[in-house]
């Protein structure tokens, strides 16, 4: 009886796959070559069984089939995909829609190859995919040197930087009035053949094609187009390219002041997909802007409420913790004149991350600062670290880290909304802070080692969802572990607890010296 139950079973599962041509195709890294995999094609579109494709891509999925949602972890990266629906969400902040992206057979979980290379994959990842099938390749190349692009709309000109992840030389040319091409030597960048759309009077569009020996990245000049510079700039590495107006006619056909607050440019669907490279914002020209005054600096004490942060052996949960040490900071840059200062929280009250990053934009902060204390599988590990936003995690440990305090996510509600403004905001947080973040992040770092009492763990990068929102240089702030119990016996000692905010408030004061504030 067993046995017949059982090859029952078998024929039901292989008639799932009647309908499919099973076959298979190389895989290389970096044009190394790795393994062969399978492919399933299904009707006129080619599929990979999930859970293969995915370890071999060096991550983990979880089928929730209740939901029919797919949950894949890659580095610090979270990607969602529900059955039935052709949206894809990608770390929250991003979505794309892939056609037939996920199919159900025999209980196995199958993945469209068009998600894999698509741009928005391979922007999140930080790595490209191409498949050929003619020469059955899947190729993953993950020598990437060209993390991203970014525009910028200001009054008087259109800003397009490439961000790099180390130096690489370049040269440009000229296509009459029409183009400008900038061809970056020996870059590799994921999104293969990406376009941006701007139409801003300056420029029309940004064309990139990924070449043998070079990455091309052709901007289409419009009628306001005067003149051009080029130059770069240093952590992060990066290629500016500054498409000047022509005597000042996108101001004055705009009609904005240099000092007007940030306006962006959203499409006119709210529920297009926004993608991290397609957005615009009309931003005040930075050298004009008055930078008297009293500067806005943002306490954000993690976690609270229904989510208490990490576990704790003894002594006090993190979320009193890092809400304790949060309050005397605040009490700190409180007491200077020019600094005006916002707590998301003051009590044990559950705030998502989004409404966090909300906040601090609705404020105007000038500094956000996030508090939080660590956790580690082994007991020995011990000390602080200073954190700031990076696409892609310094190291292992710190994606880790991200993964962590992103998983906050889990306890907001299904109707957290991530609206288009709040999507656009993300992308430029990502991008014109990062550096000021790591100097924030430097200044904090020295103070805490001379200080306190926990060792220095260095200053790392992660993609932090509470950063990634936030329009103004922001640092992520582990004071010690509580998995440790050295750390935590002095996390739980009132007078440790202050020396860590006076290190903080110290390398926020340096901070702003630096900055002529």
């Amino acid at each position: 009886m067993i046995k017949r139950i059982s090859l029952f079973l078998f024929l039901l599962g292989f008639s799932s796959f009647a309908g499919a041509e099973i076959s298979e195709v190389k895989l290389y890294k970096n044009e190394h070559y790795v393994t062969k995999i399978k492919t399933y094609l299904f009707g006129e579109q080619t599929y990979f069984d999930s859970g293969e494709i995915i370890k071999k891509f060096g991550g983990k999925t979880q089928w929730y089939s209740v939901s029919g949602k797919l949950i894949i972890q890659m580095k610090s990266h979270k990607i969602q995909v529900n059955k039935g629906s052709d949206l894809v969400k990608f770390d929250e902040d991003s979505s794309e829609s892939v056609a037939n992206v996920l199919l159900v057979r025999a209980g196995r979980i199958f993945l469209s190859k068009d998600f894999f290379t698509s741009s928005q994959f391979s922007r999140t990842m930080g790595f490209r995919v191409e498949y050929d099938e003619k020469a059955k390749t899947l190729k993953i190349f993950e020598n990437i040197n060209i993390s991203s692009i970014r525009y910028f709309s200001y009054s008087d000109k259109t800003r397009v930087v490439v961000y790099l992840y180390e130096k690489l030389e370049f040269k440009t040319s000229r296509m009459e009035r029409k183009n400008f091409i900038l061809s970056v030597l020996n870059g590799s960048y994921p999104a293969q053949n990406e376009k941006l759309e701007v139409n801003d009077g300056v420029v029309k569009g940004i064309e990139f094609n990924q070449e043998e020996k070079s990455a091309r990245f052709a901007v289409s000049l419009d009628e306001n187009f005067g003149d051009v510079e080029t130059f770069t700039l240093p952590d992060p590495d990066r290629i500016v390219m500054d498409f000047k107006a022509d005597e000042g006619r996108v101001r004055n056909k705009i009609g904005l002041g240099k000092e007007e607050e940030v306006k962006v440019i959203i499409p006119e669907s709210s529920t297009a997909a926004i993608s991290a490279s397609t957005i615009s914002a009309i931003l005040p020209d930075k050298m004009t802007v008055d930078k008297k005054g009293v500067k806005k600096v943002v306490i954000d004490p993690g976690h609270g409420g229904k989510d208490p942060g990490g576990k704790r052996y003894f002594g006090l949960k993190e979320k009193e913790l890092n809400l304790l040490v949060a309050k005397e900071l605040y009490a700190l840059l409180k007491g200077e004149k020019s600094f005006d200062v916002l707590l998301t929280r003051n009590s044990d009250v559950f705030i998502p991350l989004n409404e966090r990053s909300r906040m601090a934009n609705d404020f105007g902060a000038d500094i956000f600062i996030s508090i939080h204390a660590n956790a580690s599988r082994s007991r020995k590990e011990k000390g602080f670290e200073i954190y700031f936003l990076s696409e892609k995690a310094s190291d292992p440990w710190s994606a880790e880290v991200a993964d962590y305090e992103n998983s906050v996510v889990s306890f907001e509600s299904e109707t957290s909304s991530y609206d288009p403004a709040a999507l656009v905001l993300h992308s430029l947080a990502k991008n014109e802070y990062i550096n000021e973040g790591s100097q924030l992040a430097a200044h904090i770092s020295k103070e805490c080692e001379k200080g306190t009492p926990f060792n220095n763990r260095g200053i790392k990068q992660a993609a932090f969802y509470v950063l990634r929102g936030v329009y103004s240089p922001g640092v992520l702030v582990e004071m010690g572990f509580m998995t440790n119990s050295t750390d935590q016996n002095r996390m739980n000692d009132a007078k440790v607890r202050k020396k860590l905010a006076k290190a903080v408030y110290n390398g926020v004061m340096k901070y702003a010296q630096s900055k002529g504030w």
